[in-house]
């Protein structure tokens, strides 16, 4: 039984190893906190109880607990910072080569896609923009794709399930992310940020081409784009 949806990323594995990680430590947290809660209503139910006390947790035998607890949650959180640690200095620290640079502008209600022209530079005048609702971003298969994610109005989210990348882009800022796609398909690109009244509307798609496929379509893109004689 798939729990998650389909991973295609280079890094897709170690999000989802992080994922059940925390589940873990969270779950376990979660038994106890409602064996704590719930265990004193069966055993004092039938039973009368004394009159209720007031305690402050100084004494010993009571500040021991709330000691014991921090210690436990201490240990817990730095067993996640510890693992966490090289996947997110890989996927946000580490510079990675680029083999194909694009921009992501997200605006109400739809994802922007800026390819780079003819010369192969992002921002120059021969871009190539897609803004269509719906439209498809075109990536080749087993590339490092690194892309700039900006927001022309409000904040918006970049997600992309399958690759396990989501980003907000926000509005005055430019991040920039990663990823690289090692299964061909199309697969759903979102918003996961409530972003206005057609937020649900604000779906487009992530294609991963072969190289050769991608090469064709580029070279429609050239076509359509370039000057008419």
């Amino acid at each position: 039984m798939r729990i998650f949806p389909e991973n295609i990323s280079t890094y897709g594995q170690e999000i989802d190893n992080l994922f059940w990680l925390i589940f873990v430590f969270a779950f376990i947290a979660f038994v106890i906190s409602l064996f704590v809660l719930i265990y004193p209503l069966f055993k004092y139910h039938y039973k009368k109880s004394g009159k209720a006390q007031y305690i402050t947790g100084e004494k010993k035998t009571h500040f021991k607990w709330i000691v014991i607890a921090l210690v436990v949650l201490a240990c817990s959180d730095f067993v996640i910072m510890f693992a966490e640690h090289g996947t997110w200095a890989k996927i946000e620290q580490e510079p990675v080569t680029a083999d194909l640079q694009i921009a992501v502008t997200g605006r109400q209600w739809n994802w922007i896609f800026t390819y780079p022209g003819k010369d192969g530079k992002l921002y120059t005048a021969d871009d190539i923009m897609i803004d269509d609702q719906n439209s498809e971003l075109h990536v080749p298969v087993n590339k490092n794709i690194v892309f700039d994610l900006k927001s022309r109005d409000v904040v918006h989210s970049f997600f992309l399930k399958n690759v396990r990348l989501k980003q907000d882009a926000i509005p005055g800022r430019t991040m920039k992310r990663w990823f690289n796609c090692n299964k061909e398909g199309r697969y759903e690109i979102a918003c996961s940020e409530i972003c206005g009244m057609l937020h649900s509307q604000m779906r487009n798609w992530l294609v991963v081409d072969s190289q050769e496929n991608f090469d064709k379509y580029m070279k429609t893109l050239y076509e359509k784009n370039s000057p008419k004689k």
